[in-house]
């Protein structure tokens, strides 16, 4: 198994983990990694693997951002928001730190994977 493959297991596994499995990487409409979310989550991770036009290899971008826009909430629902985006906010960190950068045949093994979790071998 390459580094590429071990690193973007491991992203996989950490978002999982890290959202209790209310967030987990799928197979986009383009055939790309992209995140699936339960319905309740109000802070969500984009999570994306682009092509780097200068060496050829994929680079991992994440990001959080808020899902939900408007409503007042008590003092308990602003600390549930609150902690929603801390924990985003550290999982961008963790994925951000780990600087992954992968091969193409690493991307198309681990689409391959995420397809077989999703549908069986």
């Amino acid at each position: 198994m390459t580094a590429g493959m071990r690193q973007l297991r491991w992203a996989r596994d950490l978002i999982r983990e890290k959202t209790a499995g209310k967030q987990r990487l799928a197979i986009g409409w383009d055939g790309m990694p992209v995140v699936r979310m339960d319905p309740d989550c109000r802070v969500g991770l984009y999570f994306v693997l682009l092509r780097n036009q200068k060496n050829g290899l994929y680079d991992c971008r994440a990001r959080g951002y808020i899902r939900t826009c408007g409503g007042y909430h008590p003092s308990a629902g602003m600390q549930d928001l609150t902690g929603e985006c801390s924990a985003i906010a550290a999982l961008v960190g963790q994925i951000e730190r780990a600087d992954i950068h992968v091969t193409q045949e690493d991307v198309q093994r681990f689409c391959e994977e995420l397809e077989e979790e999703l549908h069986g071998p």
